[in-house]
Order: structure tokens, then C-alpha cells, then sequence
């Protein structure tokens, strides 16, 4: 008995005991890691159950973040976010989704949409997933004459180019219509089949790129097919 007594001393004097609870804790972490695919990575931890912004050691660029949770985590829909040097969310693709805020899930990490630097990391239990098409631009070509028409979707947050979907016209008219989480200042213009830049006019506005506001369709100089479709968060508006 004394022997025994003294095991279970020096096992507890060596932190054998304490193994379980050291285990309980791995069980209960919140993590996430960024890395760029390469040979730079930060990790950043988190409290369970509140709002808890974190500050990565570095700030990137990094191509690629993911969420990590404990077993034990009782939140295992738990959602993050990762905000740039302007403190705007940004974009990430797993699979078929994406959303500004990002979950584990045992699927592997989010790309960015591009590499972005990473200001702040935010998990919070109030995050949800975002409701399909609110990060989508969509473009909607039309020609009243010929009842012809036609609706082209393109994502947000990077340059994006598509031909119209369905038919190339001729068109008469062009709607940018954006997505809830969209900036409403976003633009886009049109190509002839010359990949020459369609002028557009609303109202007293003339422009080669048109945006949404909300305030219908931008009419073209003249009936035209369309080659092309590109969306820029770089373009603005004329002078």
C-alpha cells in the first residue's frame, strides 16, 4: 500500500493525472489558421461561447483560412470571419459555397477569392451563413422589340468576365442588379462584338460602365450585341 501511495504521488507530482483534463482542453478550442500556401501560416485562438476578435501575428497576404473546433466545442456550426486592411469581410469559396463567414464543418479550409491581408479574425456565435445570390451581380441584358432577354450571374469581389448567357442579342438595354451584401457602387460594362466598350445612358448619366442604385435599366447608344460581360470592384464611375 505504501508503494502504491507513493506512485500515485509522483504520478501526480509529474502531471500524469492532470493528462484528462489537458485533453478537455485540446476538446474545447476554437482555432483558426490562415496560411498562404506556402511557407507562411498564422494561428489564432478563441474563447467559446462570446464575440471574440483576434489579431494574427502576421497579416499576410494569405490565400487560404480555416476554422478548427474541438470535439468538445458545444457551438460545432460556430462561424468565423476574416476582415482586409480596410476592415471589409472577405469572400472565401469551399466547394460549391461561398460566404463571408466561415464554418469547420471537418471539410477543410476556405479560399479567399484572392490573397487578401488579414486585419482582425472574428468568430462569433451570431454568425450565420449567408442567404443564397447576396454576394451575386447579376446582369440583365434586353431587347423589347424582339422580347429577347437574358440573365448572366457573375460574383462579386474580384474582376469577373462572362459571355451573356443564352445569346449575345442584339440588346437594347442593360440592369445591374446586386446581391444584399454587394457595395451598391459596384460597376460593370458591356464588349461589342468588336470587345469594344458599349456607351450607356440613364437618365442624364452617360457612362461605358453602369451600376445598380436602384434605379432601372441603362439604355445603349444604339442595338447592339454583346460579346462580353465584365464586373469590377476597380471600376467607377465617369467624371
Amino acid at each position: 500500500m505504501q508503494y502504491s501511495a507513493i506512485l500515485v504521488s509522483l504520478l501526480a507530482a509529474t502531471g500524469a493525472l492532470a493528462a484528462p483534463s489537458s485533453r478537455r482542453s485540446v476538446d474545447n478550442e476554437i482555432r483558426v489558421a490562415l496560411s498562404d500556401l506556402g511557407e507562411t501560416g498564422a494561428q489564432v485562438t478563441f474563447k467559446e461561447g462570446v464575440r471574440d476578435v483576434q489579431v494574427p501575428a502576421l497579416s499576410g497576404p494569405f490565400a487560404t483560412l480555416e476554422v478548427r473546433l474541438g470535439k468538445g466545442v458545444a457551438q460545432q456550426d460556430l462561424r468565423c470571419q476574416a476582415l482586409d486592411e480596410s476592415g471589409n469581410p472577405i469572400v472565401g469559396v469551399r466547394g460549391a459555397n461561398v460566404d463571408i463567414t466561415f464554418a469547420d464543418g471537418g471539410n477543410g479550409p476556405w479560399t479567399f477569392k484572392k490573397p487578401s491581408l488579414v486585419s482582425k479574425v472574428i468568430c462569433d456565435p451570431a454568425f450565420k451563413k449567408i442567404s443564397p445570390g447576396a454576394l451575386d451581380v447579376r446582369v440583365v441584358l434586353q431587347n423589347q422589340a424582339t422580347e429577347l432577354g437574358t440573365q448572366t450571374v457573375l460574383t462579386s469581389g474580384v474582376r469577373a468576365e462572362s459571355s451573356p448567357q443564352g445569346s449575345t442579342g442584339p440588346y437594347e438595354t442593360v440592369e445591374l442588379r446586386v446581391g444584399e451584401l454587394v457595395d451598391p457602387s459596384y460597376r460593370c460594362k458591356v464588349l461589342d462584338h468588336k470587345g469594344r466598350a458599349i456607351t450607356l445612358t440613364r437618365g442624364a448619366n452617360v457612362d461605358t460602365t453602369f451600376g445598380d442604385g436602384g434605379n432601372g435599366p441603362w439604355t445603349f447608344d444604339k442595338t447592339r450585341s454583346v460579346s462580353s460581360i465584365i464586373c469590377d470592384p476597380t471600376f467607377v464611375k465617369a467624371a
